[in-house]
């Protein structure tokens, strides 16, 4: 099951892509209305704003526009320098948890970033999985309370060379969450980067068929998959040639999921060392034909900027790379 780097590189890819595509057109027309000529897309942004409290983020991305947001039930909720704002839900208090609801009124739709963290959701250890397994779960608590309609997951990464024996338990793990997200009113997302090929990565989210398990595409998160590996040299990354081929890493994945893309997140990447989270600026991402792809494949989902930056020129580079992806958006 753990893909071997293939000499046929984005062949291989496109083998997937292609087989995708038959499921995922079969889905879209079942689950999704509107045609590839239109969308239904929101553009939000998360408050990962080093040195703002929570309030203040969310407050900040209101103020700007945003009909979307992204919050972390996860660190702490006052502002501290370089670390950015969250909580962690059992430890807010009636007032605190209500005025967070309140603030959050402000905007169309909500979702979440699971903790990601010093967690072993997966361990051996029954104290150490009953532990990461009920963090999680407190921030799905969460999710429901300030009203979200969507989480996102990371796939933890398991021990070298454990993937085929530990995947009847990662599958089962999944579900179980699916079932109590389809509970309490939202869905999962994993996120791209685990496991760490194209390969597995789609067939995770495929061989979980759970109705509320589908995938959040971070366009920066392929640097590492062993297909694009194989074929982009250190050397390579800024040519033409590399940036095409990450860029088609991405494509793959998306057409070979389809309609269980449920989520996207969008920045920038660093050309020289394909460093993720960037403002936009390089130009990086082909973002024209990453969004043909989705009228394509009917996506309906959020686009949540995901941008780094000093706290203090956040509010700036939001703004701007806001003005910038809703430009984007309507030339596409």
């Amino acid at each position: 099951m753990v893909a071997e780097p293939s000499r046929r590189s984005l062949l291989t890819l496109g083998v997937y892509a292609t087989a995708g595509q038959l499921f995922s057109r079969r889905a879209a027309g079942e689950l999704l209305l509107g045609s590839a000529a239109s969308h239904n897309w929101q553009l939000g942004a998360n408050t990962a704003i080093a040195g703002y409290g929570l309030i203040q983020a969310i407050d900040t991305l209101r103020e700007l526009g945003f009909t979307a947001i992204e919050i972390h039930p996860m660190g702490v909720p006052e502002p501290r320098p370089e670390t950015f704002p969250g909580f962690e839900f059992d430890k807010l208090d009636r007032a605190q948890r209500n005025e967070i609801r309140k603030v959050l009124r402000g905007f169309r739709s909500v979702t979440t970033h699971l903790p990601y963290t010093g967690l072993d959701y997966m361990s051996a250890s029954g104290d150490v999985c009953e532990s990461s397994v009920r963090t999680l779960e407190i921030a799905m608590e969460a999710t429901a309370f300030f009203g979200a309609t969507l989480a996102v997951l990371h796939p933890q990464a398991l021990p070298e060379g454990t993937l085929d024996t530990a995947w009847p338990r990662y599958l089962d793990r999944f579900r179980r969450w699916g079932d109590r997200a389809r509970k309490l009113g939202f869905r999962i997302a994993l996120e791209t980067g685990y496991p760490r090929s194209v390969r597995d990565y789609m067939r995770l989210i495929k061989d979980i068929d759970h109705d509320s398990v589908g995938a959040t595409i971070d366009v920066g998160h392929q640097s590492r998959y062993a297909e694009l590996v194989a074929r982009v040299k250190p050397e390579e990354r800024a040519t033409p040639v590399g940036i095409k081929a990450y860029n088609e890493t991405t494509f793959a994945i998306v057409e070979g999921l389809g309609a269980k893309v449920f989520h996207f997140h969008v920045h920038d990447i660093d050309p020289t060392t394909w460093k993720e989270h960037q403002p936009l600026s390089t130009g990086f991402v082909d973002y024209p034909k990453l969004f043909q792809i989705l009228r394509r494949i009917c996506y309906q989902g959020l686009l949540i900027l995901e941008i780094s930056g000093p706290g203090t020129a956040m509010k700036r580079l939001l703004a701007d790379n806001k003005r910038q992806m809703e430009a984007l958006v309507s030339r596409s």
